[in-house]
Parts: C-alpha cells; structure tokens; sequence
C-alpha cells in the first residue's frame, strides 16, 4: 500500500514497479491494481481519514511511505508508522527534482516513525532494484 501526498510520485512507483500501464482514478477511494493499493493523497492530508487508512493496511504485507525531496514540508504525523502493524518502508521520491533535499526527506520519515528508507526515482531506475529487493524481502 502506497502512503504519500498528492504529486509524491505513488503512480509512476506503481507504473515502475508493476510493468504495466497504470493510470489512476482521480477518486477519493482505495485503488486497488495487481498487488498495489494507491491510496487517495486525502487519507493522509485530513485526519478524518486515517481510520480508512488503518483498515486498508491491515490486508497488506508493507506499507510504502513517499516524501518528495523537494518538498519543504510533510504531511506524514510524528510516529505515523506506530499506527500499523505492519512494515514499513519509507521512499524518498523525486530526488533529482529541483530544490530536492534528500536528507530534510529522510528527517521526515524518522520522524513519522520510518526506520528503513530508500531513495527512488522510477524515471531514471535510481534505487528501483534496491527497492524491488525489499518487497521481495
């Protein structure tokens, strides 16, 4: 299950990792393609839906944290990943965007609690096999 902000980079993980046409639907729902589940960028953004969240993952062997590099903030909550039950792995997306600042994005995800974080960027293949290894793992 992919966790992240709107424009984190959820679908090109899943087009990547999946090796198939993914497009998304623009609802606010679950959506649910192969062995994904895309998660609407508003289950993190508004409290209220953190139930929803917490149900999704209990179906899912590991939960995928984004945090954009270039992002100056974060949505992810202090200890967000204590909330579940299941593995988590944090990704750093987007880290050849402009302004990108890996470490600030590693700091973002120990602070929601991520102790195992990977540096990806699907476009280019950077830390993609790093990654596969860990689903696999």
């Amino acid at each position: 299950m992919l966790i992240g902000e709107r424009r984190s980079g959820k679908s090109s993980l899943i087009r990547s990792l999946s090796d198939a046409d993914y497009a998304p639907r623009r609802v606010l729902a679950l959506d649910f393609f192969q062995n994904f589940v895309n998660t609407p960028s508003e289950f993190l953004e508004n409290r209220r839906f953190y139930p929803a969240l917490i149900t999704a993952a209990a179906d899912c062997g590991v939960l995928l944290f984004l945090q954009h590099a270039a992002r100056a903030t974060s949505q992810l909550p202090p200890a967000f990943a204590s909330m579940f039950n299941r593995r988590v792995i944090g990704l750093v997306t987007g880290i050849n965007a402009p302004g990108a600042d890996t470490s600030r994005a590693r700091k973002f995800l120990r602070n929601a609690g991520v102790r195992e974080i990977l540096l990806v960027d699907p476009d280019s293949g950077a830390g993609m096999d790093e990654l596969r290894a860990a689903l696999a793992g």
